[in-house]
């Protein structure tokens, strides 16, 4: 039931009281004698706990030391090299592991910087060493010091990591970085910044290409749609020539438009997002598409209706937000039958406001769906010539809604009709009070 270091320990104590018993018994004090008895089993304890003390104190500053000790002692001295073992076993483990760890992560070409809950570098890999020029007493000072970049510490600060941000190198001129953050433990971050400088030049010379060749096809396609203008108002071409004379001018009308949507993505793609934003009125900017829209159904009769609140500010590019919402309209114009009913909701609540275009045509099935603000992807290409588009205006809407943080989401059933709708953070949203509003 017993240890035996214990059980021998209950024997002395018995051993001690039947010594103390017996004296007692003899000298006719009883009492006195166990009492003696006592005094000395516990000077005795005492004397082993101070060896044990003694010897615990060895371990501690010298590492194991040799155990002289007897009974119950030896076997706690036992169990504590038994837990000192165990414990260097894990830590030696542990220390594989995180030195298994750092061999990968110095392997990868991608800087990790590992950052404390109060914003200390703790530990980075060899590739962040090249890329902010780290030295050993770097460590433990703000990351935010040695990542100077504006744009960085923007997005360091504002705590919402579910996009990486692209922006270029403080140190390295040229060198633009992709960064992500990931927040683990108590509040630690582990940091990766990844070099895209090749995807940066490429992309940036695939935009330099579009908006040039773009731009010298502009020229002669204006030349070659005024002379056909113009040859097509003399009157003095054969009756037979009419028909190629129109395809001819409507095929160059749409490569006109083509060029123009081409520019207008490249100088979206180009231009400083925030430049030129000021707080822009909804429901007067929807009233002018609508406008349009009518325009453009002209004999199909299409209905409109717009469900918005007066009072409502969007901060944004007026021009660019116009192009994104008449997209919209105009496609749901276009694909909406005749007489139907095409509808422009405007809703809003703590977080985000919501406009959506909803149509009542022929509907999208879900496949095309992830693919609709891809350039030049069309569901029915057939359909798309017919109405004049150039397979660019989702892409265009896309980009305009992202410079002004916002999403595009797209509901459609076959049969039903197609919701398109754009999600605009609160933070751009002014919402005047009723007084403010015109009367």
């Amino acid at each position: 039931m017993f240890r035996k270091g214990v059980a021998a320990e209950l024997r002395w104590l018995l051993l001690f009281a039947i010594v103390g018993f017996s004296i007692g018994l003899v000298f006719d004090h009883v009492v006195m004698m166990m009492l003696v008895a006592a005094l000395v089993f516990g000077a005795r304890l005492m004397l082993r706990i101070s060896e044990l003390e003694s010897w615990v104190e060895a371990t501690r500053q010298r590492g194991l030391q040799e155990n002289n000790l007897e009974g119950v002692w030896a076997e706690i001295a036992e169990d504590v090299v038994l837990i000192i073992r165990r414990y260097e076993k894990d830590k030696l483990r542990l220390q594989q592991v995180v030195e298994r760890v750092q061999q990968m992560t110095a392997a990868l070409t991608d800087g990790v910087i590992i950052v404390d809950k109060h914003h200390n570098i703790e530990w980075w890999n060899r590739a962040a060493e090249m890329q902010f020029d780290f030295q050993p007493l770097d460590i433990g000072h703000k990351v935010t010091n040695y990542l100077r970049n504006p744009k960085f510490i923007k997005y360091y600060e504002g705590g919402d990591y579910r996009e990486p941000l692209d922006t270029y190198s403080v140190r390295h001129e040229g060198q633009h970085l992709q960064f992500f953050v990931h927040p683990f433990g108590d509040g630690d971050r582990l940091i990766i910044a990844r070099d895209v400088t090749r995807v940066a030049n490429l992309e940036r010379m695939r935009q330099d290409f579009v908006a040039n060749v773009s731009h010298e096809l502009r020229t002669p396609l204006t030349v070659l749609s005024g002379y056909l203008e113009t040859l097509a108002d003399t009157g003095v071409l054969p009756e037979r020539w009419g028909k190629p004379m129109g395809q001819m001018l409507e095929q160059t009308s749409r490569m006109n438009r083509l060029i123009n949507d081409l520019l207008t993505l490249s100088r979206l793609e180009t231009d400083d997002r925030d430049f030129g934003q000021r707080p822009v009125p909804l429901l007067p900017l929807l009233e002018q598409i609508v406008a349009e829209g009518r325009a453009l159904s002209g004999e199909r009769g299409h209905e409109f209706l717009i469900n918005c609140g007066e009072g409502i500010e969007i901060m944004g590019q007026e021009d660019e937000l116009r192009s994104a919402i008449a997209n919209l309209v105009y496609n749901a114009v276009n694909y909406t039958p005749d007489g139907k009913k095409v509808s422009i909701l405007v809703n809003s609540d703590p977080h985000e406001l919501v406009l959506k275009v909803k149509d009542n045509g022929e509907g999208i099935e879900s496949r095309h769906i992830p693919r609709l603000t891809e350039r030049f992807y069309r569901v029915d290409a057939g359909r798309s010539r017919e109405t004049g588009g150039t397979g660019l205006g989702l892409a265009i809407v896309k980009h305009i809604l992202l410079r002004h943080d916002a999403d595009l989401k797209i509901r459609s059933k076959v049969g039903k009709g197609s919701t398109f709708s754009c999600h605009f953070p609160i933070k751009r949203v002014i919402q005047s009070s009723p007084e403010q509003q015109p009367s």
